[in-house]
């Protein structure tokens, strides 16, 4: 059923949907009261108190009711396979204040005595159907369930009382609701699309995450001559807290600054060609022993002066080698 309504979304981004649309809620809530507040006012001298309070009673209880399904949200087990159940319940409250305002068409219309309370309320009805269409413009079915209550009545009315004279008014209700439709189907799509690259990135970063933590060889971001980021592997190698490495140089790690240089030397000639840095050289550890570390390293696109370097522990092959040449 709710694929009739809504853009076909992976079921991470799905659920990330609906929570933006939970998260819109207290700024509705704070639009909606500040409209009860001024109708209100408008209606006090025009409407008969008894109505004016039930209908402000009815407007006030579903908006805590509606405050009450976004806190039940927050508690609730966010799975796919429930999530539009939540969507369903979140266009019913929508549903339900849509109804309270298309009520100022009904028994709380002002007479014509008063033309101005009248433009007032016009205004009103057509200011909050379009700024709750963009706040519910995730959902299709809220959005439908929400702008049918309110601007129904106020078409059905002017029909009613104007009769032949009725032709511009409805023209008029008929082209905001074109304008609204527009704007929700606009913003539905950008929306839905930001959501779905946004949710992408995110699962692809939560990858690299995964693997820059749980590499079995080192890993160093490096600006310059700066590292910028490491994983606690890194750390091992060289006796180190990721915090102390964030925040050194990384030719402050080598066993002399003649290999220091070199390795800077070599990267740079590297890097100017396009071409992977590759060599071993002799680091230090925290403790002072020295170990032999091959490092590789390559430049990050985009111009950043950034450079990924994975480093391994080749001190046990080094040795090798060396008593391999000996015995030759």
């Amino acid at each position: 059923m709710n694929s009739i309504f809504s853009q076909k979304l992976s079921d991470d981004a799905e659920i990330r949907r609906i929570e933006v649309l939970f998260d819109s809620l207290p700024s509705s809530i704070v639009v909606s009261l500040i409209g009860v507040f001024l109708c209100f006012l408008v209606l006090f001298d025009t409407a008969g108190m008894e109505p004016l309070k039930l209908w402000v009673a009815y407007m006030l209880s579903v908006l805590a009711v509606r405050a009450w399904f976004r806190y039940m949200f927050t508690k609730c087990d966010r799975q796919i396979a429930g999530i539009h159940r939540w969507e369903w319940l979140f266009a019913f409250g929508t549903f339900l204040t849509g109804i309270g305002w298309g009520v100022l068409f009904g028994p709380l219309y002002p007479p014509p005595t008063h033309p101005d309370a009248q433009m007032f309320v016009a205004l009103m009805v057509v200011i909050t159907a379009f700024t709750g269409s963009v706040f519910v413009a995730l959902s299709n079915i809220t959005f439908w369930l929400f702008i049918i209550p309110i601007l129904s009545p106020a078409i059905f009315h002017y029909a009613a009382t104007l009769g032949d004279q009725a032709q511009w008014p409805i023209t008029a209700a008929a082209c905001c609701i074109a304008v609204f439709i527009i704007v929700q189907r606009t913003l539905y799509r950008s929306s839905t699309d930001s959501l779905q690259r946004s949710t992408e990135a995110e699962i692809l970063l939560a990858e690299q995450q995964a693997i820059f933590d749980s590499s079995p060889m080192g890993i160093a971001v490096i600006r310059g001559k700066q590292v910028i980021k490491s994983n606690l592997r890194f750390g091992e190698l060289l006796g180190r807290r990721i915090q102390d490495l964030t925040t050194s140089r990384v030719d402050h790690h080598f066993v002399s600054k003649d290999e220091a240089d070199r390795f800077l030397a070599d990267t740079a000639a590297a890097f100017e060609k396009g071409h992977l840095a590759q060599g071993m050289y002799r680091l230090r550890r925290a403790d002072g022993t020295q170990f032999w570390a091959e490092l590789s390293g390559r430049t990050m696109a985009g111009g950043t002066g950034h450079s990924v370097w994975m480093i391994a522990d080749v001190t046990l092959r080094v040795a090798n080698e060396r008593r391999s040449h000996k015995r030759d």
